[in-house]
Formats: structure tokens, sequence, C-alpha cells
């Protein structure tokens, strides 16, 4: 059988195709990776590697690996929210282990030594240093869109309200990523009337009180949110008051200190979260026998729990039948 140079000439480029198209998928994944008290999250598209934050300097050991294990062997972008250590200590290892296209920096002056060497890296491997600002806008790929909403004007005076702000929205799912960007940042973001709205919040400042304010909160209207923190923690993050405001606007709350790292997969569409421990989040409730109250697992009364006095309900139902009465702090359900 004889085939024409036009019909081999088809036949090459449909092959060439659908080879491409098996390989390649059409996934955004995006990896809250436990580093303890501090934030590193990896976001991967089809085509790019993306890093927000390191955790502190302990980890980046940590992050390094975790990387490595998900086949990441450059970086494309790496955004440093703002320069506290449990933020950008990380970061120094991770310069050090992979080529990095571009970091963004919300470009402000800091004097520690972590700080120092994090730029001197920068300087040392010629990466691209950009300043973040509000309004910047990238495109990772095809229906993958970035947008920057914070910082407008970063100052030193307060670091944590210098922090970067993305947005990343790929077609009907979208995550906001926070840093530690406190009450005031919220209300400079919701005065300029930046697209908060979001299906899956990382919550600002690791829980603490400073941030998710209720009017910021009611405008992300977020279906989940990821809180980053270590466990048993100086600041007792995640504070109560958060816990219950993101429960009583019915979030899925999901925490590294509890779950390890959380993985969120989407395909624009819907989305799916796989957790380093298995905790259920719905239903499942904490008290100690040497009481009568049943608690959320992230309540502070339940924080002081001793590990040998633990109970553990996974229900309303069992944790009355067992003679349960819900905490009149976290106030969980009482039917």
């Amino acid at each position: 059988m004889k085939f024409t140079k036009k019909f081999l000439l088809l036949l090459f480029l449909f092959c060439s195709v659908f080879s491409l198209a098996l390989a390649c998928t059409d996934e955004l994944t995006v990896h809250f990776i436990d580093v303890g008290q501090g934030d590193s999250v990896l976001i991967q598209t089809p085509s790019q590697n993306i890093l927000i934050d390191g955790g502190e300097r302990s980890a980046g050991p940590t992050v390094v690996k975790y990387l490595q294990d998900q086949g990441v062997n450059k970086l494309d972008l790496v955004i440093s929210t703002h320069p506290h250590s449990d933020h950008i200590g990380g970061l120094i290892n991770v310069l050090k282990a992979f080529p990095v296209k571009e970091v963004i920096d919300p470009a402000i002056i800091h004097t520690t030594k972590t700080f120092e060497d994090y730029l001197t890296l920068i300087d040392q491997k010629n990466i691209i240093f950009t300043p973040g600002r509000a309004g910047m806008h990238r495109e990772l790929d095809d229906g993958i869109s970035m947008f920057i909403h914070h910082p407008t004007k970063p100052s030193n005076a307060h670091l944590n309200d210098a922090s970067i702000v993305a947005r990343i929205e790929f077609n009907q799912v979208s995550f906001l990523f926070t840093g530690d960007a406190e009450a005031i940042s919220e209300m400079e973001m919701l005065s300029n009337d930046a697209v908060l709205q979001s299906t899956i919040l990382k919550v600002g400042h690791h829980g603490s009180t400073s941030s998710t304010s209720r009017i910021f909160l009611d405008t992300v209207d977020p279906a989940v949110a990821i809180i980053m923190v270590g466990t048993e923690n100086k600041y007792n993050h995640p504070h109560t008051e958060i816990i219950s405001r993101l429960q009583k606007n019915k979030v899925d709350i999901y925490q590294t200190d509890l779950h390890g790292t959380i993985v969120v997969s989407t395909d624009g569409k819907t989305y799916n979260i796989k957790t380093e421990h298995h905790l259920e989040t719905e239903g499942q409730f904490v008290g100690s026998i040497k009481s009568d109250k049943y608690h959320y697992p992230n309540c502070e009364n339940a924080k002081t729990i001793q590990p040998h006095n633990l109970i553990w309900f996974s229900s309303v139902a069992e944790a009355k039948k067992a003679g349960y009465k819900p905490c009149g702090g976290c106030k969980p359900p009482s039917k």
C-alpha cells in the first residue's frame, strides 16, 4: 500500500498532537506544605511550578525534599509574601537547590541576617526580581490566571501589611493566598474593589484574630479555608474566634497542624482535597475523660486536654450518648 507525502505529514501531525495531549494534564494542583508555624505553598499548573513562601529557615530542607518528591526540578516563579522568617527562611534552601526564573517580593527593607542571605542569593543567581504590587496580572497557563491584589504602597513599619495577596483563578475554581495580611490590608482591598470571592481561602496570619475580618470573609465567601499553623504554637493560633467565624459561615476547615500537608487538585470545574493525615473535618469532636464537654478539635479548651485523657466522637449523637454536652466556648452543634 502506498501513502502520499501529504497523508504521511497529516498522520505525523495527528500523532504529535495526540501524544502531546496525553502527556499534558489540564489540572491545577496546590500543595499547602506542612512546615509547622509558617507558610509554604507549591502551585503546579500544566507547565509551571510556582512557590509561595518557604517557612522558617529550619523548614528549608523539608520544602526542598517535598518539591523534589513532586518532580520539581526548576521554579518558574517564587513569591515571598513578606520578609518575616516564617515565610522567607526556607526559601534560602530552595534558591540554592533549584533554578529559579523570577522572584516577586514586596521589595521593602528588613534588617535580618535571613533577609540579607535571601537577597544575596537572588543577586548571585541573577534571578529576576519583581516588586509585587496590586494590579499585577499574569497568565500562568491556558485558562489559569494570577492577580495580585495587595500591596499598593508597602512599608516596613508593619511587615504583615506589606504581604503580597495573590488570587489564582482556573475557570470556576479560585484560590486566595493572603500571606499575613491583616484587617487594615483587607479593608484596603475591599475599598479598591478587588475581586476577592474565592473557592479556597488560605487564611491570613495563621488564623490570628488580626486577620479574616468578618466583612472580608463574607466577601471572599470561601467553601474551604486552609490554616497553615504549627502544633502547640506559642501564639495559640488559630484563634477560637476565627474558627467560630469560619464555622458560622459554613466553611470547611483544614489545618496543617491537624491534617499535615493538604493538596487541592482541580480541573477548573470541581476540586478534590487530599490530606497527609486522615481526620474527618465534619462531625468529629473531642472530649476529656475527666469532663462532660465535647469540643471542636481546634477549640482552645480542647488544646488543654492531656493526650492520655482524650476521647473522640464521630458525631453529636455519639457524644451525647456518652453523656457529654457541647462546649460553651467553641459552641459545637447540640443536635
